[in-house]
Order: structure tokens, then C-alpha cells, then sequence
């Protein structure tokens, strides 16, 4: 993987980011691939678990010569191992996945709207030298933007953004490549944010503005008073750290 565009939300920007970096002839950025990133957080949470349970029965074994006479019901490999197992599943199955089209193709990538900082820190494991855009939009917007995806259920959505928006705060480092662009920047053409994406997608501001100039599936809906109050009170703490504090 060459870029990724990780959202802390759906309806925060990522589409819209990654038309821009597709408006380079030679670039592929794939869409969303249901959050599957997660999934191998999960099983290297759980095979290090077995690892760190099961190491005094494997050290038994081992220095018993291997007797098969030892307890070695929970033995597993060192939690090293598990890890470059887990880094070298990601990679496998993304290579098999995004080797559609990658012939002609110098830059790959996907965008996704469903991963934290357990799935940012694994992907750039993964992949050191790939460029991370980390998109994020004011709550209330997001909110107004779409609920179906969270059911109108405004606590569960105001949780979910205050804590990925804490870790892409955490995460935004350009010096290791990964970079925070907030979506309001992006669509009022703020030179900064522009001037970063012309960097990191390698291409014209006027092909920037041609993506910009073309709006696709907006929408946008008020939402119930006590919907807007509880998630401004839920996303304080992430929105003073994103500055969209008001």
C-alpha cells in the first residue's frame, strides 16, 4: 500500500479525498473493504494472549528435551512471532486483494471510515513508508450528515468520534506520514490544506479543483436538538483537540 485515507467517521471527507488522489492518472485508490483491518487486531489480541499465557509451559517443554510427557496444552510461539504472523497475513491479503489493475498503476491504496489507532498503528507496521491521510469533520456536521449508519443513535456515534478523533490527534505526525486534514479546510479551498494534498497526491491544484467543483452524493438533514446538545457534550474533549470548539 502505497496511501490510505483512514476517516474517524463515515460522511467525514475520505471519498472525496480519494477522487482527488485518483485524479492522477497513475494513482488507484481503492473504496472501503468493510473495516477488515480490525479483524486481524483481533486475532493477534488473541493468538498473544496464548503466547504470554502459555510460555512457562512452553519453556517446561523445551527444556525438557520435548518430552510429550509436559503439560503443553496452551503452548504458543513468542509474541514476536505472532506479530510478524499478523504484519505478514495483512500484507498477503492485501496484495491478493489489490493486485486487480496494479499493472498499470504506480501508486495503491484504499480508503476506509472504521479504524482507531490499533488499526492505524498496524497498517503502518505493515507499511512504513505509505502516506496515511487521517480525515476529520466537526460531529455535528457528520451527525446532520447521516445517522442510519449508527441507527439515530446519537450517544453510540458521539463515543465513537470522541475517542477515534483523541487518537488521530495522537496519531498526526508528518514525519512519519501520517497527516490530519480536516474535511471544513478541504471544501472552504484553505491554501495549507490544499497546498499538503497537491504534496502528498502528486498533482495539480487545478486537477484538485476540478474534483473540488463536482459535488456527488451530499446530504444533509437537521437533527433533533437533543441529538446536537448530547454530542457536543459527548465530543468536548475531541473537539477542543481538533479546535472545533465554537
Amino acid at each position: 500500500m502505497d496511501v490510505i485515507i483512514s476517516a474517524v467517521t463515515n460522511r467525514t471527507g475520505s471519498t472525496l479525498v480519494q477522487r482527488i488522489f485518483n485524479a492522477r492518472r497513475k494513482t488507484l485508490i481503492w473504496g472501503e473493504h468493510g473495516g477488515i483491518v480490525t479483524e486481524f487486531v483481533r486475532i493477534g489480541e488473541l493468538a498473544g494472549h496464548f503466547s504470554i499465557q502459555g510460555r512457562e509451559e512452553k519453556e517446561a517443554y523445551f527444556m525438557s528435551g520435548e518430552n510429550p510427557n509436559t503439560w503443553i496444552a496452551n503452548m504458543s510461539p513468542d509474541l514476536e512471532r505472532i506479530k510478524e504472523g499478523i504484519v505478514q497475513a495483512v500484507k498477503t491479503c492485501f496484495r491478493s486483494m489489490y493486485a486487480e489493475n496494479r499493472d498499470n498503476h504506480d501508486r495503491i491504496g484504499f480508503k476506509e471510515v472504521r479504524y482507531g489507532k490499533p488499526e492505524i498503528e498496524l497498517l503502518k507496521t505493515c507499511y512504513p513508508d505509505a502516506v496515511i491521510v487521517l480525515m476529520v469533520r466537526h460531529p455535528v456536521d457528520v451527525w446532520k450528515s447521516e445517522t442510519s449508519y449508527w441507527s439515530g443513535d446519537a450517544g453510540l456515534f458521539g463515543h465513537t468520534w470522541n475517542e477515534r478523533a483523541l487518537q488521530y490527534a495522537e496519531l498526526h505526525n508528518p514525519e512519519r506520514g501520517l497527516h490530519l486534514l480536516r474535511y471544513e479546510e478541504l471544501v472552504e479551498r484553505d491554501e495549507t490544506a490544499l497546498g499538503l494534498l497537491e504534496e502528498l497526491a502528486d498533482i495539480s491544484r487545478d486537477k484538485i479543483d476540478n474534483v473540488l467543483n463536482v459535488n456527488l452524493n451530499s446530504t444533509r438533514t437537521e437533527r433533533p436538538a437533543a441529538d446536537i446538545e448530547q454530542i457536543r457534550t459527548i465530543c468536548q474533549e475531541g473537539m477542543e483537540r481538533l479546535r472545533y470548539m465554537d
